[in-house]
């Protein structure tokens, strides 16, 4: 963008002269150089087109007005009385000037900032993440005005050389402690892997997991605290999520599995913890900068730099307000997690508990029913020969007067064999529900399963006697209606302890 401008114009009294224009950026003014006509010779006037336009000293005529004045957006930047043949190029020249004085500014502001950043790295001793972290902000605010075309091309080049200086600076710096780093990651590279080792052995041991468990905390928290390189805070990390899973596993049985409520709290809290980490790191980093950019106020140039390093301020301040407000909702659902978390671990031993009730209780319907059919198969033949004895068309009439008298004892035997499994059923019942009782929350879903059971065993008994029954004929009518009415009782028992 050209900041010297040549043209014809005229004075007041019509005289014709040759206007020559120049911004001083640094002054923020605008000098205009009136020559006479009789002065403005072709070869003078090439040497302001060539070599003057292009900052090149020239000698003037010895007679000429200088005129100045402070460069705004209001005012013209020509002197009163002076008019030239293309006004437009007038009024072209003062926005683009306007916006290189501002670019100027702009370009300044940064270079104080980047003689900020280069007196920091040279009072290093051994390389800083926290100066590398602003170096690169810096480069990436400079980044953003290149790409909106904010400063010129010598500005950018001037900057970018002096910041390539600075991270040419800090590579040396790091590529020197980076061995001292290495060899410190792996000190406490085995000393953790020595800790671990001893946790693997108590396991192996069958030691009390509880406080295994509260040691593999420990070990993780201290593991947190802990600068490794890459490769050994990878190692470790699978190591330390390899032990807890053990002793989970321990101590739950397949409860612990990658799908449990369990493991999916404890994933999302693991998750929830670096992330947390990493959010405070961030607001420190925002807390640095702001620090220094209250310290540069003091240190500015001109109105300009310090409204743009107040605007800065209060965009750091609002990121910190922002980024603080995530942090608090973060460590309160950090101890939501936590509390979910031992909730669970409380819920684990109850389903164990459970777990053993629900096969106890299958185990003594299976005992029960597998007893009450064979006292159904005792008493079978006995049914089945009064049966015959009713069926029989030869019965003589002792037989025939006796009949009534044995269809009431195969009545009273058909009662006897259903109360009994009645009995049972609801022993079955109370013994249960007073098992899963204990557990409230699982109560429900213990008593339906051993009421399905103990339904499915009194239609056994139905079906068995029914059966029975029906070898005896029609005549044994009464004997069937009365076991229905028993068999029902049971049903309806069972329904109203539901």
């Amino acid at each position: 963008m050209r900041t010297k401008l040549i043209l014809w114009g005229k004075t007041e009294n019509d005289e014709k002269v040759l206007v020559a224009i120049e911004l001083v950026e640094e002054e923020n003014k605008v000098k205009t150089y009136v020559f006479k006509e009789e002065d403005a010779t072709e070869e003078f006037y090439n040497l302001l087109l060539n070599e003057w336009r292009f900052d090149k000293e020239i000698e003037f005529p010895s007679e000429y007005k200088t005129y100045e004045k402070t460069l705004t957006a209001a005012e013209d930047i020509l002197p009163e009385g002076i008019l030239v043949e293309k006004p437009d190029l007038i009024n072209r020249a003062k926005s683009e000037w306007h916006f290189v004085v501002l670019s100027k500014k702009l370009y300044d502001l940064y270079k104080d900032e980047l003689d900020d950043l280069k007196d920091k790295v040279n009072d290093l001793s051994e390389f800083s993440s926290d100066v590398w972290e602003e170096l690169k902000g810096f480069w990436e605010k400079v980044q953003t005005h290149v790409k909106e075309k904010n400063l010129f091309r010598n500005h950018v080049e001037s900057l970018k050389n002096k910041t390539d200086e600075l991270f040419q600076t800090l590579k040396q710096l790091r590529n020197k402690t980076d061995a001292e780093f290495r060899e410190k990651s792996q000190e406490y590279f085995n000393e953790f892997n020595a800790k671990l080792d001893e946790i693997e052995e108590k396991i192996e041991k069958g030691l009390g997991l509880q406080p295994i468990f509260e040691e593999l905390k420990v070990i993780q928290k201290n593991f947190k605290e802990i600068r490794f390189d890459r490769d050994h805070r990878r190692k470790l990390w699978n190591r330390i999520d390899k032990e807890f899973k053990k002793v989970k596993e321990k101590r739950f049985g397949s409860a612990s599995n990658d799908r449990s409520p369990l493991a999916r709290l404890q994933r999302r809290l693991s998750g929830l913890l670096g992330a947390i980490d990493k959010m405070n790191a961030s607001i420190e980093r925002d807390k640095k900068e702001l620090e220094t950019n209250k310290n540069k106020i003091g240190n500015s140039d001109g109105q300009l730099e310090v409204e743009l390093r107040k605007a800065r301020l209060m965009m750091i301040e609002e990121r910190i307000a922002s980024k603080s407000e995530k942090f608090q909702d973060m460590l309160k659902t950090k101890e939501m997690l936590e509390s979910r978390i031992q909730n669970e671990l409380k819920k684990e031993e109850e389903r164990k508990k459970y777990e053993e009730a629900k096969k106890e209780a299958e185990k003594r319907i299976k005992e029960k029913v597998k007893e009450s059919s064979a006292l159904l198969k005792e008493n079978e033949d006995e049914l089945k020969k009064a049966s015959d004895k009713i069926k029989d068309t030869s019965v003589t009439k002792e037989a025939e007067e006796d009949t009534p008298k044995k269809i009431e004892e195969i009545k009273d035997k058909a009662e006897d064999i259903v109360k009994e499994v009645k009995d049972k059923a609801e022993d079955i019942i109370d013994e249960v529900k007073d098992k899963a009782e204990t557990f409230a929350d699982k109560a429900e879903e213990v008593f339906d399963e051993v009421k399905d059971k103990a339904e499915d065993f009194a239609d056994i008994a139905e079906d068995i006697i029914e059966d029975v029954v029906e070898k005896a004929g029609g005549i044994a009518e009464t004997i069937m209606k009365k076991v229905k009415e028993t068999i029902d009782e049971v049903k309806d028992k069972l329904d109203e302890e539901e």
